[in-house]
């Protein structure tokens, strides 16, 4: 039954990541709430909602360019999950 499930995971093409857009940034960053605090790195949604397209341009490449190190295929997203409970535990109790 391994064998089987490898040979097909094997045969099956990866699926591609997909990349952002250039509109899906900036439809992002003008549904931030200016009024909230800056996040980890700082910066004030006020200050992102006035990036020139140029530099949301940058940010997209950026993505894009770290998408494909962070991309899994979509059979490796889903999982069969057999839970192995301890000798005497009992299966109602969580």
């Amino acid at each position: 039954m391994v064998d089987v499930a490898l040979r097909s995971y094997f045969q099956t093409p990866a699926s591609e990541p997909k990349l952002t857009k250039p509109d899906e940034v900036h439809e992002a960053i003008t549904g931030l709430k200016v009024d909230k605090a800056p996040g980890r790195n700082g910066i004030p949604n006020r200050a992102l909602n006035h990036l020139p397209q140029r530099a949301v341009s940058l940010l997209v490449q950026i993505f894009n360019a770290i998408v494909p190190i962070y991309h899994f295929p979509s059979l490796w997203q889903h999982a069969r999950v057999t839970s192995i409970l301890k000798a005497g535990k009992d299966p109602a109790l969580p």
